[in-house]
C-alpha cells in the first residue's frame, strides 16, 4: 500500500486527506497517544488482536506474553487493556529494510521468513526480511543457513 493511500478521505470529499493514517485511526479515537506502552494491557489469560485485511477485519486471541512481545516488536499498539490493532508487517519490514533483499541485494518486493512457518518461525519483525520473489521462491522453507549454503554453491558455479 502506497504511504499516500493510507491518509485516503472515506467521506464525500476524495480530495482532503486525514491527519491520520487509516491504521493509526483506533489508537487516536480512544485518545491513547502511548500505543506502545506495555503496561496498558491487562494482565489476563488472552488479549484480543485485531487484523484489517483489504477485505475485512478479523480477530484472534494470543496469550498476554506474546502481546507483549508484539507490542515491543512494534508489530501492534495497544487500543485499550484488552485489545492490540496489528499493524502491516510486511509494510513496515519493507521500509526498514529499503526494499532490498536481503540475499541478492537487488530490489525486494516481498517479505521472507528466517525461521520458516513450516519449521516454527513466526511472522515477527526479528523473523521477516525483505526479500526479492526469486530469492523468496528459491528459499522456500529452506533455513537461513541451508539457503546461504545453496546461494555460496550457486556463486561459486
Amino acid at each position: 500500500m502506497k504511504g499516500h493511500t493510507r491518509f485516503a478521505s472515506n467521506g464525500r470529499d476524495k480530495s482532503r486527506r486525514k491527519s491520520y493514517c487509516h491504521e493509526c485511526k483506533y489508537f487516536n479515537r480512544n485518545g491513547s497517544k502511548d500505543i506502545f506502552n506495555t503496561e496498558k494491557l491487562a494482565e489476563k489469560s488472552s488479549i484480543k488482536v485485531r487484523v484489517k485485511t483489504k477485505s475485512r477485519i478479523q480477530f484472534y486471541r494470543i496469550s498476554y506474553e506474546e502481546a507483549v512481545e508484539m507490542v515491543k516488536d512494534g508489530v501492534g499498539g495497544i487500543v485499550n487493556s484488552s485489545l492490540i490493532q496489528q499493524l502491516n508487517i510486511k509494510e513496515i519490514v519493507l521500509i526498514r529494510d529499503g526494499y532490498v533483499c536481503r540475499y541478492c541485494r537487488g530490489t525486494g518486493n516481498t517479505i521472507d521468513h528466517i525461521i520458516p512457518k513450516s519449521k516454527g518461525g513466526e511472522t515477527t519483525l526479528s523473523n521477516c526480511v525483505c526479500a526479492c520473489k526469486k530469492c523468496n521462491l528459491k528459499k522456500g522453507n529452506l533455513s537461513l543457513e541451508e539457503f546461504m549454503v545453496t546461494i555460496s554453491k550457486i556463486k561459486r558455479n
